[in-house]
Parts: structure tokens; C-alpha cells; sequence
């Protein structure tokens, strides 16, 4: 060990270039070079699947905190640019996506007549309703509709791929194994049917929103419309191929049933939704002021883009959102977007819910509040195949709290299957996964999970949290908080903060299998607790890294052969585990200590903690 005298970092430093700095110095005590983080892609063979942007990661994984931050600048701009996420998703899909199509295609005679509306708002109406159909004929000619094969299978046997049983550690050997080849077979033959299906293009956006801010400022002004009004009936309601059109009232309202659009001006709401997918078709919903109560009584309802585009916006209010399997943000072969504007809120979902996406993009998006999100299973930003599902949360105290409904098979104990929480998955070894995130951008917050969760990933996919500041806690057991397994990519980065860190395994920057797990702390003092094979561990050929930046930190661990900087030799080659402090007075129970360099006895692994500037930073005063 060779010690270093402490130095001060001042407010001004450029983190950027202070873990460029450490990594660079690290690396080379390590005799490594950044050209040792790339991995093979030989070893599988490459399905049409994979995400382009995941392919790039794996070759330069250095190359996700760029990444990571870009996402961050991205998402911050969507209330004044909402068009970039699409075109950004679009972007990150590559070369498979399709990209021709014209946004809004319209016929030229419309199927929508809204006659006994009123000047502006039937305008605004007529023209919202244009621009859905036009976008659903365009996903209609892509997917075929109800009435073909792929489109049954699609509703039915890949759904089946991801829905489980909680009643799955019960069963026998026998049913397992024949439950786990029969969505083998759906697997394969899923594969073979959508070789050939292109990608189903999002939808531009910024349109509907600003027709939908008209219709909220005509229902504001219009005097006529309030003093007529009656609470639980509706200014005005119409039939259309797709459902419904309704106009509430400005009172308290209940909608039961299959919607194409409901605008919503006032009072505390009921909403209880379903959607026919023998008829898939567009959905809007816009509640302008309220508190108000949803709930799902079907699958692929509230905010659940279907085969099409689903769009729910609340304005204000404290609200509930109770949706069950596919809801609050989910896109299964479409666009589902649900964004709450203003108040505390809470979200209930069962399986593939709050952000979650395949072969289209979910998004539930948080403005401001204090807000808790619970759900059982692929929730909370999950991507599966070529999806991209998320959770954006701008302002508030926020809980993430992932229950334990469905066993997790592999393991002995009482622990779940969580995969949720900025996590992403493929099917091994057929289909390459997607994009799961959690970007929560102020506040302090809680992330409860158990096993593959927290900015974890598995089977050419990537798992994120960037969570930019606030006091916060991450509890979780295994293969969670920056960590990949099998062919994948995960990362959690945490700013400003003193935070708390507790997992069991495969954990805090671990990387298993041709995989890349990184976390990164900016700032703060935080405590760190794990027990194996954590805190900057590669493992099988994996890439494990681990970042503080700065802040008087803890550092515990329960095994001290394979943590803190570990990298065990596997197969034809290595693998790598970097530990990093900064900056600060820290404490170990571990390899490392205060102020030094270390080795571990792995073949490349290792830590350094010392208190050190940045190229480009000032001196202190």
C-alpha cells in the first residue's frame, strides 16, 4: 500500500474529471489501460433484436456515464420539448426502427363528426381526433390487426412469456419444467414470427399536448359551459368506432367502461376503465383539477399503449391510480404515457406497470409532489424486448417499494423476484432485452426491492436509476444496485446526498458474465453494506465497478476475498473490479483502508482512496 497526504476539494470541482483522474490512476497501478473494457460479442450469436445502443455500450461500457448524463438533459427538457423523448427512443432503437412513416397521417375524410360542440373546442376535438386515428391506421398497417395469427399470438402467447404464476414455488418439478419448455416454445416461435415486424414508430406528441392545453383553457373561459353544468353528467358524450368521446362536468364524476377520449374540467373524479383488445384503438384522458380515484378493471387500461397510443394526463390534485398487469405507463407494441403534473400521488400496479415497455415505449412521468409507487413485477422502469419503459420524477419525497408477490425460484429463504426498478431483460439465448430507467431528479426517496432490481440488467439489456439529489435509501437483497448479469449493462447514479446503501450479493458495482454493473456516488457521506461479491467486483469475465466521489463514507462488507475492488480470473480470460473513493475521511471493513492504493487477490482487481483534484479544478480559499 503506498499512502498519499489528503487534499481539499473544493464546491467547484469537475466530477467528470475527477473519476477520469481516479480511474486513469487506479487503472494504471492495476497496469490496465481503458482499452481492457470491451467485451467480446463472439460468444453469442447476435439476434435482430439488440438495441443498437446496447451493442455500443458493450463495446466502450466506460462510455455509460456520458450516456447516462445525456438521458438526464434529455428528460429534464420534456416539459418544454415532449417530441425529443420520442425521437430520442427512436434514435436509440437503430437501424431496425422504422423510420418513414408520416406522423399524423389523416384520410381525407374524417370518420369523427362532432357537430353540437361549440367553436373552439369542437375544433380542438375534431383535430385531436384526426391525429389518433391517423397514427392508429399506421400501427394498424404494421401489426395487421385482430384478425391475424400474429396479432393473436401476440395478445396470448407472448403475453404469457411475461406474466407469472405466484403460486409457481408450489408446483412440482414436473410442472415447472413443463411450464418453463412451453414458454420456450412461445419464445421460439415469437422469434420466428416477428423477424420480419417492423418496429412500430412513437408517436410525436407535442400536438396532442397542446390541443389538449386548448381544450383546458376553452373549458377554463367558458362561462356557458359551467353554469349548465351538473355534477355526474356530462357536457357532452358521443359514440365513435374507438368509444366514447366525453366532456365531464365541472363537478364530481364517475367514467366506467372503453374510452377513445375523456375531458375532464373540474371536481373529484371516479374513473374505472377497461380496453378491448379485439378492438385496439387510441386513448386520451385529461383531467384538468381534482382529486381523483383510477382504476384499471381490465388489463392493457390506464395508460396502457396496446397496439396503439395511450395518453393520461392529470393537472392537479392528490390522486390514486390503481391499475393490475400492463398499466400507469406501459407500451406493448404501442405508446403509453401517463404524467401527473401536480400533487401527492400514489401508483398501484400488479405485473408490467409505472413505466414499463416491449416492442414500444412506457412512461410514467411525475412532475411535482411527494409520491409512492408500489408494485409486484416488471414495474417501476422495465424494458423487455425491444422496449424502453421508465419512471421520470421531477420534484418530492418518493417511494419505490417493489412487493413480494412472486417467489424467486433459484434460491433457498423467503425471497422474491423483483426485476423492477430501472431494470431491463432479454429471453436468453433468443431475444435481446431492452431499456429500463428511473431518472428522480430532486428529493429524498426510498427504493425497496429483493432480487434484480435498482439499475440491474440481464441477457444484452441496461438497467438505470439517476437519482440527481436528496437523502436517500436503497434496500434491496441480490443482483441490484449497479449490477449485470449474462451479456448486460447496469448502473446506478446517485448526486447530492447522504445515502444509504444495503444489499446482500451481486451488488454496488458488480458485473457477472460478460456483463458490467457501475455504481456511482457523487456526493455526500453515505454508508455502504454487502455481503459478497460487491463494491467493485467482476466476476466471470465481468466488468464490476465502484465510484464516491466525495464525502465521508462507510464501507462494509461480510466477505472480504471477492469485494472492494475484486476481479477473479474465469475461462479464456479475466475479469476487472475497481473500487474508488475520492475524497473524505472514510471507514472500511474490508480490503481497503483510508489513503491508500490496494490489491486483492483476484487476477485484476483492486482500490484506491485518496483525496485528490481534478485537472481543471480551482484551489481552495
Amino acid at each position: 500500500m503506498s499512502q498519499n497526504s489528503p487534499s481539499a476539494i473544493t464546491d467547484s470541482i469537475n466530477f467528470d474529471s475527477l473519476l477520469n483522474c481516479g480511474l486513469d490512476e487506479l487503472l494504471s497501478y492495476l497496469f490496465l489501460t481503458r482499452n481492457d473494457f470491451v467485451f467480446r460479442d463472439d460468444y453469442t450469436e447476435k439476434d435482430i433484436f439488440r438495441l443498437d445502443i446496447i451493442d455500443s455500450l458493450m463495446k466502450d461500457p466506460l462510455n455509460l456515464v456520458d450516456f447516462a448524463d445525456s438521458c438526464a438533459l434529455i428528460f429534464e427538457s420534456f416539459e418544454d420539448y415532449p417530441d425529443c423523448l420520442p425521437a430520442f427512443f427512436e434514435e436509440l432503437r437503430g437501424k431496425n426502427s422504422v423510420q418513414n412513416h408520416k406522423q399524423g397521417l389523416q384520410t381525407k375524410d374524417s370518420p369523427f363528426r362532432f357537430r353540437k360542440l361549440r367553436e373552439p373546442l369542437r375544433s380542438v376535438v375534431q383535430n385531436m381526433a384526426d391525429e389518433l386515428d391517423g397514427c392508429q391506421t399506421m400501427i394498424e398497417n404494421i401489426t395487421g390487426g385482430p384478425q391475424t395469427k400474429r396479432y393473436r399470438f401476440i395478445t396470448t402467447k407472448y403475453r404469457e412469456i411475461i406474466l407469472e404464476d405466484e403460486n409457481y414455488k408450489r408446483q412440482t418439478p414436473e410442472e415447472m419444467d413443463s411450464i418453463q419448455h412451453l414458454e420456450e416454445e412461445y419464445t421460439l416461435e415469437f422469434a420466428k414470427m416477428a423477424e420480419k415486424l417492423p418496429d412500430i414508430p412513437f408517436q410525436k406528441i407535442s400536438g396532442l399536448f397542446q390541443m389538449i392545453d386548448s381544450a383546458y383553457s376553452v373549458l377554463g373561459k367558458d362561462k356557458k359551459l359551467r353554469k349548465r353544468s351538473r355534477p355526474g353528467k356530462p357536457l357532452y358524450k358521443i359514440k365513435t368506432a374507438y368509444g366514447p368521446v366525453v366532456i365531464g362536468s365541472y363537478g364530481d364524476d364517475i367514467y366506467r367502461g372503453d374510452y377513445f377520449m375523456i375531458l375532464d374540467p373540474g371536481g373529484d373524479d371516479s374513473y374505472y376503465l377497461t380496453y378491448d383488445m379485439e378492438n385496439p384503438h387510441p386513448v386520451v384522458i385529461a383531467d384538468y383539477s381534482g382529486s381523483d380515484f383510477y382504476k384499471a378493471e381490465s388489463e392493457f387500461s390506464l395508460a396502457s399503449g396496446a397496439f396503439s397510443n395511450s395518453l393520461l394526463i392529470d393537472y392537479e390534485g392528490d390522486d390514486i391510480y390503481r391499475g393490475g398487469n400492463f398499466s400507469l405507463g406501459s407500451g406493448y407494441f404501442g405508446t403509453g404515457l401517463l404524467w401527473d403534473k401536480k400533487g401527492n400521488d400514489s401508483y398501484f400496479g400488479d405485473t408490467f406497470t409505472q413505466g414499463a415497455g416491449t416492442f414500444g415505449l412506457g412512461l410514467l412521468i411525475d412532475s411535482e409532489g411527494s409520491d409512492t409507487y408500489t408494485g409486484n413485477l416488471f414495474c417501476q422502469g422495465f424494458g423487455f424486448v425491444r422496449g424502453f419503459g421508465g419512471i421520470v420524477d421531477y420534484l418530492g419525497n418518493d417511494t419505490y417499494t417493489v412487493q413480494g408477490k412472486y417467489p424467486e425460484s433459484f434460491h433457498t429463504g423467503s425471497h422474491f423476484q423483483s426485476l423492477s426498478q430501472g431494470f431491463a431483460i432479454g429471453v436468453r439465448p433468443y431475444l435481446s432485452g431492452g431499456i429500463g430507467f428511473i431518472f428522480d431528479y430532486a428529493g429524498n426517496d426510498a427504493y425497496v426491492s429483493d432480487f434484480f432490481s435498482q439499475g440491474s440488467a440481464y441477457w444484452w439489456a441496461l438497467g438505470m436509476i439517476y437519482d440527481r439529489s436528496g437523502d436517500d435509501q436503497y434496500l434491496s437483497y441480490q443482483y441490484s444496485q449497479g449490477s449485470a448479469a449474462h451479456m448486460a449493462l447496469g448502473f446506478l447514479h446517485d448526486g447530492a446526498g447522504d445515502d444509504i446503501y444495503r444489499s446482500h450479493g451481486v451488488c454496488q458495482g458488480c458485473g457477472h458474465d460478460y456483463s458490467c454493473g457501475w455504481l456511482i456516488d457523487i456526493s455526500g457521506d453515505d454508508i455502504y453494506s454487502a455481503h459478497d461479491l460487491a463494491q467493485g467486483a467482476g466476476q466471470a469475465n465481468g466488468f464490476g465497478i465502484f465510484s464516491d466521489l466525495a464525502g465521508d463514507d462507510g464501507y462494509y462488507v461480510f466477505r472480504k476475498d471477492n469485494t472492494q475492488g475484486y476481479g477473479n480470473p474465469r475461462r479464456d480470460y479475466g475479469s476487472i473490479g475497481l473500487f474508488l473513493d475520492l475524497d473524505g475521511r472514510d471507514r472500511y471493513d474490508g480490503n481497503g483502508a483510508d489513503n491508500c492504493f490496494w490489491r486483492t487477490p483476484s487476477k485484476w482487481g483492486g482500490g484506491l482512496d485518496r483525496n485528490i483534484k481534478s485537472p481543471d479544478s480551482t484551489e481552495a480559499k
